[in-house]
């Protein structure tokens, strides 16, 4: 088994985009709509944590709505929606933000983040800072905090006797699925694989044909995706990915707006 250390997939928990001018705050009974949407499914332990935790936080003057396993927005066009005041929150990662904002990538590169600790603390750091500004000013949407779902592992396939994975040269010519944005596709480049840009909700139909060799997540989505059930190991290539995942909460243009009046740390 392959022992890299540790890969960071850095993750946000994307936001509560713009309000409607037209929602009026005036009547205690109006509560906004947060819509989530994500790839994850409604057992993915982040969707678990906003529904079991965030939610009722919030129940006092927001309405949560979860969208899951891509329902709502495509993997990888959340933020876009978000910044157009057509989405409330998602969970996106830093590649999508490079997407955007190419200085974003420095989280993106694999083992930047040694574990859950320094990931936090790096986001809660004042290096931050000038990113966060840059995502609230420039695209609308703030960074509120990171959730730790695992370290990243590659999982294939192919069996051990077919193929055996101590480094990233024994991945060479593997088809491996990764998300799309181009620092995912690096990343996968750069485990020593082939990289293919596929959608999450594809996956497990792509491992069952053999239109991809493998994938990479944490061991909790391994489980929860069922991907064990198409694939015959897991090379433990160590990466912890950091997750932005309380929302991104999009600047709101009504200074009434009850999120203002809550702590972001709280929040998060």
């Amino acid at each position: 088994m392959m022992n890299f250390k540790s890969l960071t997939a850095l993750s946000v928990a994307a936001a509560v985009g713009g309000l409607a001018v037209t929602m009026s705050m005036g009547f205690a009974a109006d509560k906004i709509k947060l819509r989530l949407a994500t790839a994850g499914s409604a057992t993915d332990q982040r969707s678990v944590a906003m529904a079991e935790v965030f939610a009722p936080m919030v129940a006092e003057f927001a309405d949560f709505q979860p969208g899951y396993n891509g329902t709502l927005f495509a993997q990888g066009t959340e933020l876009e929606a978000i910044s157009r005041g057509n989405l409330e929150m998602s969970i996106a990662s830093a590649q999508e933000m490079a997407q955007f904002f190419p200085e974003f990538s420095i989280f993106a590169t694999g083992y930047v983040h040694q574990n859950a600790d320094h990931q936090v603390k790096v986001f809660n750091d004042p290096l931050m800072d000038s990113f966060k500004k840059t995502a609230e000013d420039e695209l609308g949407v703030k960074l509120l905090s990171v959730m730790y779902l695992g370290r990243r592992q590659v999982n294939l396939r192919q069996t051990k006797e077919e193929l055996t994975v101590t480094t990233p040269a024994d991945l060479n010519g593997v088809n491996l699925r990764m998300p799309g944005t181009d620092a995912w596709q690096f990343l996968g480049k750069a485990l020593g694989a082939s990289p293919t840009p596929m959608s999450f909700t594809e996956v497990y139909t792509a491992l069952s044909t053999g239109a991809v060799d493998g994938q990479d997540n944490p061991l909790p989505t391994v489980v929860d995706a069922k991907f064990y059930e198409v694939t015959n190991q897991i090379v433990l290539t160590e990466p912890p990915p950091l997750k932005w995942s309380a929302p991104i909460v999009r600047k709101a243009e009504d200074q009434r707006w009850p999120l203002r009046d809550r702590s972001p740390k709280r929040l998060s």
